[in-house]
């Protein structure tokens, strides 16, 4: 594993030095894009001081753990993002959809989350940056993946959002075009959430592909990045109504009694 580590500041980095944290990723970002992510970072970190985008606080942390961590994904989201069409999740601040589109502009991403105070400072974020390539959508995942302007119209979508791997399924295939791609950062203790993730793509039309550990690159975050690929239509019953894939997800205990058969009383 690559050692490599930056030590922690308590504040900003310059251009150079974020350019330095983000060399480990073989990512040549030109000065644009690094004032961009700049930008991101100091408004990231003074709007969250009164709304509640990240746990993430500090501006080290905002830099490594939040900027560092997205931008390791561009060489997955270019290897299987196809057309370019690629949504973000529950992307709350914008993490990771709008660092990856400041280090992608050939491809297109959507924001969606349901709080309007976090799609307004995506928005505003995107204002400010003068990004062209990103649109930011507030709506429930499951009420627009029943809507046939969404659903089956991305290439990749990906989220970092805190669920389990069974309810990221059922929210985002639905929104995955055919042969496309789920891509899921998740923590490196996932062995027992991945069998229940592996029944839920099942369901879903979706096959596990992957769920390797990322190398370090000094971002302060052990990632395993679980491919999913889109291999038959998602049942037109899926996503269930809000709330329900988190609560309940799919191939748990959970859903398997809510599935059972209730046995009818005897009669008189």
């Amino acid at each position: 594993m690559d050692t490599h580590t930056t030590p922690p500041t308590t504040t900003a980095r310059s251009l150079d030095e974020l350019a330095d944290i983000a060399r480990p990723l073989d990512l040549t970002l030109n000065v644009t894009q690094l004032a961009r992510l700049a930008r991101y970072r100091d408004m990231l970190h003074e709007r969250n001081q009164h709304v509640n985008l990240t746990a993430v606080r500090d501006l080290d942390g905002v830099e490594r753990r939040l900027i560092l961590e997205s931008l390791r994904l561009t060489q997955f989201v270019q290897q299987h993002a196809g057309a370019g069409r690629i949504m973000d999740l529950g992307s709350g601040g914008g993490i990771p959809g709008i660092v990856l589109a400041i280090a992608l502009p050939e491809f297109q991403f959507t924001l969606l989350d349901a709080t309007g105070k976090k799609v307004q400072f995506q928005r505003d974020v995107i204002a400010d940056l003068g990004l062209e390539n990103v649109q930011a959508v507030q709506g429930r995942a499951e009420e627009l993946g029943h809507d046939i302007n969404w659903r089956n119209s991305f290439d990749l979508v990906t989220a970092r959002a805190v669920t389990s791997l069974a309810a990221l399924m059922e929210l985002g295939l639905p929104f995955v075009a055919m042969k496309g791609w789920l891509v899921l950062p998740k923590g490196t203790d996932i062995d027992e959430e991945m069998v229940i993730g592996r029944k839920a793509a099942g369901k879903l039309g979706g096959t596990v592909v992957s769920q390797d550990e990322l190398r370090d690159v000094g971002s302060d975050v052990q990632t395993r990045l679980v491919l999913v690929r889109k291999d038959q239509a998602t049942p037109v019953s899926f996503p269930r109504r809000v709330g329900v894939p988190a609560k309940s997800p799919l191939g748990s205990p959970q859903d398997q009694a809510e599935r059972k058969p209730r046995k009818k009383r005897g009669g008189a």
